[in-house]
């Protein structure tokens, strides 16, 4: 019976080793982004967070969570009065489609959806019936814009666990006042997998 006790004791035990290993598929990281607008000026940097799950070397799903780090701002001509532009929070889920080029360097595709919280803030104006300013005004708001995203990206594996990435990515029509305007993103970061 001892006989027979240890070697399956060891071989349950190697398996479960194996297994805990092969479920190394969490990983985090942290990312820094730019993002363009095809609006002249209209340019947004953010950073964020990642947490994702592969479910092997082919395909993952990630989400993203950012906040802007620098947005759009102008003066109102003759006036000292700011109008601005910033990402308050940008939200995102991906599907993540990867095809190894060598053993630690692979291209990925991405899609899903991306919502992106936009602050504006500015100074409106009153006007007269024979539209003469009267007055002005404060103005801040919000304004949600949400959609479906996509891009490409190439990854490099640092170590067993630490990657580094680089991507850009089309995200969903940047349309206040209804004019849909292009926004793209170029995107740096770095994940480790648990």
């Amino acid at each position: 019976m001892k006989k027979r006790l240890i070697p399956s004791i060891l071989c349950i035990s190697s398996l479960y080793i194996s297994s805990a290993q092969a479920e190394n598929n969490w990983y985090a990281g942290a990312s820094y982004g730019g993002q363009e607008i095809s609006i002249p000026g209209r340019d947004f940097n953010t950073a964020g967070l990642i947490a994702g799950y592969e479910f092997n070397q082919f395909i993952a799903l990630e989400t993203r969570i950012s906040i802007g780090t620098s947005g759009y701002s102008s003066v109102y001509s003759g006036t000292k009065d700011k109008y601005s532009e910033d990402i308050d929070s940008q939200g995102m889920f991906l599907l993540k489609a990867s095809y190894p080029l060598l053993e630690t360097l692979s291209i990925y595709g991405l899609v899903g959806y991306t919502s992106t919280k936009l602050e504006i803030e500015g100074v409106g104006a009153y006007n007269d019936i024979n539209g003469n300013i009267v007055g002005s005004f404060q103005f801040a708001n919000t304004e949600t814009f949400n959609g479906a995203s996509y891009g490409v990206g190439l990854d490099y594996q640092v170590t067993d666990s630490i990657s580094i990435f680089f991507e850009h990515q089309v995200l969903p029509d940047f349309d206040p006042a209804s004019v849909s305007e292009s926004w793209k993103a170029s995107t740096i970061g770095f994940t480790y997998a648990f």
